[in-house]
């Protein structure tokens, strides 16, 4: 059994010589004790480290031999180096601890102090050493006259003369003259002895006393207060004086040369005649006011629906007969009778005078009467304005594809003359204030008989009284209104005469400004209806040959196209404007195409994918598909060459005689109605249109071309389109039957073949054919060893390349850098908190001493 480690530790210090006898036999006496006492230490150090082994780290290497020769780990001390470091940080971070949020600490500055490798009587000696110094040199400078660097400003002066002896007391510089008047010299008592002609010598001066200084302070307040009286005095009777001369110089000024005398008038008068004129124009101009401050969107929202409520209060009494006489004078006033009223019975619309329903005036009117500032339209906000340009852009560019609409896309920024001129007229008999209809029977039931123009008075001032910031349960309503509107705009959409009204317009803007404020509830009713459009289109597509469907609509064109306006068709998705494309790209691909209007209808909506795709210029295969069947349904079947793929679904347009009188118009949202056969041609106006109807696709495909010019795939796109352009001019030019048929078109199909041969063309020539990747050769890959003749274990890196090299021994002594500061950064936050906790525990222990120590005080005095 082994020894204990108490009985090992004897036995080492006793072999050491530390214990034991030390008079032994000189036979036994083989140890080297240790004579010093530095070799006593170390001697005790090693038995220390032999005795503590967890005192001593050793790191294993991996391989402890290596080509025959053993390699030792690294060999640290972490117990030492961890107390070092607690040192390090007690003189370092405790003391700042201890200083911290701490101010007005005493700075010893006396000398040696600091320095600790002084002893006291250093320090005392340099101290005095220092101090004899010091005043051995001012008593040997302070009474030396003759020291002039030194004690500059000590030099001694009488009465602000200096009294050194550079200057002569006799020179006349020095002398002070009699008459010598200074401000800034106070008056001294004569000097006795003296008399008054003699120079003017004063004494010193005497400080005066606290009554003598206040006396002077009120002396010059009241100087000064006397001398601002005195020259507002003046100024006031400057400006009488100019006040009884402004009737002579008025008289002046409106005096003309029919009323002067005979000679009086001076000979150069005639040349002020038209300096008279504008004179006498600028008395009669109005002064210039200030301008109100600019009103919130709630206020003026808030001062429209006061408007309108009171007006409504003022009809509601006119109806029971309850005028008084002030709002009677006042209605004669503005009577603006037309020619069949009766000036007995005629009653003023003051919507007129509000308004509301006639048009924007965005002029200044600040000098203008209350009536004439109110006369005019309703305020359009720029979302209306951007409305009105985005409806323009896509119903009004190129040949204007949609003429139906056109009334009801016009642009709202004309001029305020050309609006007061056609603005339409407001039927007297409108009531100010309407109940926000929940449903489209509600509606209908405000509606009643009243025409378009009054139908959009109607709903303007709907939407005013029942604004947002009026009241909390506003917003709830106009979110069911935005979907009535909706719906009541697309029933209008089915009556074409009512297209060409301007006030559909107006009603387009609004929908428009509700589905910007309520985005998700008209997001949904627009769906809605796109749902209800697919059941019919789905519907018209399995019908049988001959029987009757009520697909396409007019409403249903116009919802596609307000889809296009009101939301933004550029998005990679869209709730709204994914579907509809979806579904226009069905009609265009599925539904059978038999009438003219159903012909009609994929034109339209071709030119409706070329306006949607303006600004992401997304390929879309079914439009391009759709005018090519047009084409092949102009072409006759033996033109057609062999191979070529015909669909089964292509109806060959039946056109006979001479067509080349006809004149192609624009296409319209009534023509989709049309039920002619596209074998029944027969009249000229179903000729007329089949022609139209062709020469839109025709400019809806050099609108794909320029739109989709600039990709990859142009040639295998345009390719087919191209070859039938090519078919069917070659017909025209060796038929003459089939030139005077498609006589019309015929300049539209040569441009179109031209356009896109010349883009083909320039396309093909950029292209290349495709090509493997370039990439650097990959290398065979060997299974050799990679052997380095002269090795070192001590060697980290053999790289050849030195840059590298030196790069890559940088990072890593970065990255060992970074490692040894945050691994101190962790010791310091560990250190800091365990120094916070030990004063929390004394403070916390001192306090419940403290409240010991008062407990049994007070124990013991109960």
């Amino acid at each position: 059994m082994g020894k204990s480690q108490l009985k090992q530790l004897k036995e080492r210090l006793k072999t050491s010589g530390f214990t034991g006898q030390t008079n032994v036999k000189k036979k036994q006496q083989k140890r080297h004790p240790a004579t010093t006492r530095a070799d006593k230490d170390l001697l005790l150090q090693s038995i220390r480290e032999e005795f503590n082994p967890f005192d001593i780290k050793t790191t294993r290497q991996k391989h402890g031999d290596i080509l025959g020769r053993k390699v030792q780990g690294a060999v640290g001390k972490p117990g030492l180096s961890k107390q070092i470091g607690e040192e390090n940080r007690r003189k370092t971070l405790k003391k700042e601890l201890e200083r911290k949020n701490k101010v007005g600490a005493v700075i010893d500055r006396r000398f040696g102090e600091t320095d600790p490798t002084m002893t006291p009587e250093e320090k005392m000696l340099e101290r005095f050493t220092r101090e004899r110094q010091a005043r051995s040199s001012r008593s040997s400078t302070l009474f030396n006259l003759e020291d002039d660097d030194m004690y500059d400003a000590d030099t001694l002066t009488h009465f602000g003369q200096s009294l050194s002896l550079d200057h002569d007391d006799f020179d006349a510089g020095n002398q002070v003259s009699a008459n010598h008047d200074n401000s800034d010299l106070k008056r001294r008592a004569p000097v006795p002895g003296y008399n008054d002609d003699e120079s003017d010598i004063e004494e010193p001066e005497r400080k005066k006393s606290k009554n003598e200084v206040m006396k002077e302070i009120i002396a010059k307040s009241k100087m000064y207060k006397h001398e601002r009286q005195k020259a507002k005095e003046e100024d006031l009777e400057e400006i009488e004086n100019l006040d009884g001369e402004l009737s002579d110089l008025q008289s002046l000024l409106f005096q003309t040369s029919a009323s002067a005398q005979p000679g009086s008038v001076p000979a150069d008068a005639e040349r002020d005649t038209e300096y008279d004129a504008h004179v006498r124009e600028m008395v009669f101009d109005r002064r210039a006011k200030p301008s109100d401050r600019t009103k919130t969107e709630e206020e003026i929202a808030e001062e429209n629906a006061r408007r309108l409520r009171e007006l409504e209060e003022q009809r509601l009494r006119r109806m029971k007969g309850d005028v008084s006489e002030e709002e009677d004078d006042g209605r004669k006033t503005r009577l603006v009778p037309e020619a069949d009223d009766l000036s007995d019975d005629f009653v003023y619309d003051d919507a007129a005078e509000f308004g509301f329903g006639k048009g924007l005036d965005e002029s200044d009117s600040d000098n203008e009467e209350e009536g004439d500032k109110l006369e005019g339209s309703e305020m359009e906000s720029p979302d209306e304005e951007e409305a009105n340009s985005t409806y323009e852009d896509i119903s009004l560019a190129d040949e204007q594809p949609f003429p139906d609409t056109q009334s009801s896309v016009v642009s709202a920024t004309t001029s305020k003359n050309k609006l007061l001129d056609s603005r339409p007229q407001v039927d007297a008999g409108l009531a100010f204030a309407y109940d926000c209809p929940s449903s489209y029977k509600e509606l209908q039931s405000i509606f009643g008989e009243h025409n378009l123009e009054n139908q959009v008075v109607i709903i303007e001032r709907i939407l005013t009284l029942h604004h947002p910031s009026l009241s909390k349960g506003n917003s709830g309503k106009l979110m069911k209104f935005g979907p009535i509107l909706l719906e009541h705009a697309l029933n209008l959409g089915d009556e074409p005469l009512q297209l060409h009204n301007e006030s559909f317009n107006k009603l387009i803007q609004k929908i428009h400004d509700l589905a910007k404020a309520y985005p998700e509830p008209m997001a949904m009713a627009f769906r809605e209806q796109l749902a209800n459009v697919r059941d019919r289109l789905q519907a018209a597509i399995v019908r049988d040959r001959d029987q009757p469907t009520d697909y396409p609509l007019s409403s249903d064109m116009l919802l596609f196209v307000l889809i296009g306006v009101i939301f933004s068709t550029s998005d990679h998705f869209h709730l709204v404007v994914t579907p509809a494309m979806l579904l226009m790209g069905q009609h265009l691909t599925q539904f059978p195409v038999k009438t003219v209007g159903e012909l009609a209808a994929g034109s339209l909506l071709a030119r409706l994918f070329s306006k949607y795709q303006t600004l992401s210029r997304r390929y879309v295969p079914e439009a391009v598909n759709h005018i090519n069947l047009l084409l092949l349904s102009c072409i006759k079947q033996s033109a057609i060459p062999e191979g070529f793929p015909l669909p089964s679904t292509v109806t060959k347009l039946a056109m006979e005689g001479d067509n080349n009188s006809t004149s192609l118009r624009n296409l319209q949202l009534s023509d989709i109605m049309c039920d002619t056969l596209l074998t029944q041609l027969s009249t000229p106006a179903e000729i007329q249109l089949a022609l139209s109807i062709v020469k839109s696709d025709l400019e809806s495909l050099k609108l794909f071309s320029s739109l989709w010019k600039g990709k990859d795939a142009y040639k295998e796109i345009f390719m087919p389109s191209l070859e039938l352009l090519e078919i069917l001019e070659r017909e025209l030019q060796m038929s003459p039957e089939r030139a005077a048929v498609l006589g019309p078109i015929a300049h539209a199909v040569k441009d179109a073949a031209n356009s896109l041969r010349n883009l083909i063309k320039m396309q093909t020539a950029n292209r290349k054919p495709l090509a493997l990747q370039q990439h650097k050769p990959i290398p065979i890959p060997t299974y050799a060893p990679k052997f380095e003749v002269n090795y070192s274990v001590d060697k980290k890196s053999y790289d050849p390349n030195m840059r590298r090299q030196e790069i890559s021994k940088l990072k890593a002594q970065v990255k060992k850098e970074r490692k040894g500061a945050l691994r101190e950064l962790r010791k310091d936050n560990a250190f800091v908190a365990r120094e916070k906790l030990a004063e929390k525990k004394k403070k916390d222990k001192e306090y419940h001493e403290m409240l010991a120590r008062l407990e049994r005080t007070v124990a013991s005095q109960g």
